[in-house]
């Protein structure tokens, strides 16, 4: 029983004696390593890859809001804002803009968010371009709000009038591009604050002056009998004004 078991041990170490010799011979460019893994590392994902990442469990707005707030750089916060508004699953409610066009530490993302915002907004109409205006309107930052009024402007809103009366009437540096608002809004409330903002003979003159110059857009008949009242002021400034407003309401 001990002879065959001799005879293996033999052949085994015959066996590796052979096979050292044959590795330890081999020129060394041929020499295969025998304990080698070789590893890859993969490219580190852009914010954009991870965005649009299939395999997640969130949406494409989900992961844009995410990465929008690991985001340091505001030029890459402008990227993923230009990036995420051109999307097909974006609209004026997207978390990502409208955080942005509130919140971020950077006035030009801001800017650029609100920009973003008024242009999707427009495409589902009046309700959807208010909503955003009116955000913007309520935001912190002063040029944000200036922006979102010269917007409430350019979209004469009656659903804005509220707003627009409230910023008016406030000591906000500001106020007259509200009152500029609510001079081309179709209703009754905004040409009212317009003709009271003109008729006023204690507040700031160069206030009135600018609402009075407005009068050439209200259609109304109190701003028209209001300008033919100031026609004939003693004022010349105030007179001159009127007249132009009166020969620019009759073009």
């Amino acid at each position: 029983m001990k002879k065959p078991l001799v005879a293996c041990l033999a052949f085994g170490i015959t066996v590796g004696l052979v096979a050292t010799w044959i590795v330890l011979t081999q020129p060394a460019h041929e020499r295969v390593p025998m304990a080698r893994v070789e590893v890859v590392d993969a490219a580190p994902k852009s914010w954009r890859d991870r965005v649009i990442d299939p395999t997640s469990k969130m949406t494409p707005a989900e992961l844009a809001d995410y990465e929008m707030n690991n985001l340091r750089d505001a030029g890459e916060r402008r990227e993923l804002i230009e990036w995420a508004a051109s999307q097909p699953w974006a609209d004026h409610k997207t978390p990502v803009l409208r955080k942005a066009m509130i919140a971020d530490a950077s006035e030009d993302v801001q800017l650029l968010a609100l920009d973003k915002s008024v242009g999707l907004a427009a495409k589902s109409g009046a309700a959807a371009l208010a909503e955003v205006i009116r955000a913007g309107i309520g935001a912190g930052n002063p040029r944000v709000v200036q922006q979102s009024l010269r917007e409430a402007r350019k979209h004469p809103l009656p659903e804005l009038v509220p707003d627009l009366i409230e910023v008016a009437d406030s000591k906000a540096a500001y106020r007259f591009l509200a009152v500029d608002a609510l001079a081309f809004t179709d209703d009754d409330r905004a040409r009212a604050k317009v003709i009271e903002v003109a008729s006023r003979e204690d507040g700031e003159k160069s206030e009135r002056i600018r609402a009075i110059a407005l009068l050439s857009k209200v259609k109304d008949e109190r701003a028209l009998q209001l300008l033919g009242q100031l026609a004939g002021s003693l004022d010349e400034e105030i007179r001159k004004v009127a007249l132009e407003a009166l020969a620019a309401r009759s073009q």
